[in-house]
């Protein structure tokens, strides 16, 4: 049984999953390669100090050009995995939509831990609260995306279960 029959958000609108889930690999790999260009040009002396930037806590010499090659790393793998997505709905093969399942609920969860960290290491500015619901109501949409797409590998999962009979054997 699928979670979701249609994909709808403010910015993605279809009537099927399918399309719907289409559109959430273009997002993917969109997000993707505005993130990797943000980490790069921190990576290469740019501003990095606003509080609400994941790598803020990082040394610029040392420890972000680390972590950036590890975000940039992260986030090429989805790139591919989005492909992957675009390929298994159009090959109809629910086995190439699971690299994109398992690395966007991982994406997910370093939302959400990026969020705690927030209010738990500078809970004295106001604003932090803020910047923490706009992080977290962007998680809830990339949820959703997540759900859309899970819905469609749902949808291939049902379609393949095979029709077993058994024979009545005297």
């Amino acid at each position: 049984m699928t979670i979701l029959s249609s994909c709808w958000s403010p910015i993605i609108w279809t009537n099927n999953v399918k399309t719907g889930s289409k559109v959430v690999a273009s997002y993917t790999t969109a997000l993707s390669f505005v993130l990797i260009t943000l980490t790069i040009y921190q990576m290469i002396g740019g501003e990095s100090t606003q509080l609400y930037n994941p790598l803020f806590d990082f040394d610029i010499r040392d420890s972000l050009q680390v972590a950036g090659s590890f975000v940039i790393g992260f986030l090429s793998f989805l790139i591919i995995s989005s492909g992957l997505v675009m390929f298994g709905i159009s090959q109809e093969v629910r086995g190439w939509l699971l690299p994109w399942l398992i690395l966007w609920m991982i994406f997910m969860v370093c939302q959400l831990l990026f969020g705690v960290r927030l209010l738990y290491r500078y809970y004295v500015f106001v604003d932090v609260v803020l910047i923490t619901m706009i992080d977290y109501l962007w998680m809830a949409y990339n949820f959703y995306c997540w759900l859309c797409v899970y819905s469609v590998y749902k949808e291939f999962a049902k379609r393949a279960s095979p029709n077993i009979e058994y024979l009545q054997w005297p």
